[in-house]
């Protein structure tokens, strides 16, 4: 299957991937469960796994990098989507109307921007 790394603590020996499957979210933890050992994933990197579901999370094994995917800026591409402002929508205020004789007349609408 192949996975993003959304999250990686090589100093925890810990990773957290999102799946292919769209299914859970799968936990890497120690070096023992890469395929290659001296290449601990970053964040953001594009990942080839196995994993194993236990106790109902789904553990990663034989992680392995898929090359020249690097995505180091991935993390705070997520993060900025739920920065952007809402679409600028037209406000309505109330406009008298001209005639102050006949205040019998409903009060007239318009839109302002």
């Amino acid at each position: 299957m192949i996975g993003v790394i959304l999250w990686s603590s090589p100093a925890k020996e810990k990773a957290v991937i999102w799946c292919e499957d769209h299914g859970a979210l799968a936990y890497l933890q120690g070096r023992e469960n890469l395929f290659s050992p001296q290449d601990w994933p970053e964040a953001g990197d594009l990942v080839e796994l196995e994993f194993e579901v236990l106790a109902g999370l789904r553990h990663a094994r034989f992680v392995s990098l898929v090359t020249g995917n690097k995505r180091s800026e991935l993390p705070s591409l997520l993060r900025d989507i739920g920065d952007k402002p809402a679409p600028a929508r037209p406000a309505l205020r109330v406009i008298s109307n001209p005639e102050d004789e006949a205040p019998e007349r409903p009060l007239k609408l318009a839109a302002a921007r």
